[in-house]
């Protein structure tokens, strides 16, 4: 954890997560996973370091893993949603027809020890 106050003190899995289904048959779905950090006080704040994503399905297969290098600053700003106060990081190419899936994230800060999300579960609402 950062050694100032309002840095990232916990990674969690938002809400709102979900899998977008492809529209054509042909297409492929595509799951948003939304990350957010809080600070020492509970509020939503940015972070930069490493965020590391993994998505699995339901019996523990790894369906991809998304490293997200927020230390750059474009990279930071470009992922960052300023509405919902969490980065997006998109899983493009996914084949269709999951339930369920599950997400966890990783976030190390530059120089700090790693901080974790609990698996979150992303239900498709189709």
């Amino acid at each position: 954890m950062g050694s100032w106050a309002y840095s990232p003190h916990h990674v969690e899995i938002h809400p709102l997560s979900r899998i977008r289904e492809a529209e054509n048959p042909e297409d492929k779905s595509m799951i948003i996973v939304h990350v957010e950090f809080t600070d020492m006080d509970g509020f939503s704040c940015r972070g930069a370091g490493v965020l590391n994503v993994t998505l699995s399905d339901i019996q523990g297969n790894v369906l991809g893993t998304e490293s997200v290098p927020l230390h750059h600053p474009d990279v930071n700003h470009n992922r960052f949603d300023p509405v919902t106060r969490t980065y997006r990081v998109h899983f493009n190419n996914l084949e269709s027809g999951y339930d369920v899936v599950l997400a966890k994230a990783t976030f190390t800060p530059a120089g700090d020890t790693s901080m974790r999300s609990k698996t979150y579960r992303i239900k498709n609402n189709k």
